[in-house]
């Protein structure tokens, strides 16, 4: 018997910031102020001499039942 299934993947670069705050709330908040320090701000560990293809995520597997 087999199975239907939609994958969905992405290729994506990730990127960290780092905040104080109270709550959860509140970082989610603190994260999308700009800000005047770039140490401060976003970064990604991307290594610009990297030459391999950007690997696929996937993010979501949904059944859709028999086929």
């Amino acid at each position: 018997m087999l199975r239907q299934y939609v994958i969905t993947g992405t290729k994506t670069f990730t990127y960290y910031k780092t905040v104080q705050a109270t709550d959860i709330v509140n970082a989610h908040l603190l994260a999308h102020e700009p800000t005047d320090d770039p140490i401060d701000d976003w970064t990604s560990d991307f290594d610009e001499s990297y030459d391999e293809p950007i690997p696929m995520v996937v993010t979501h597997i949904e059944d859709e039942g028999e086929v």
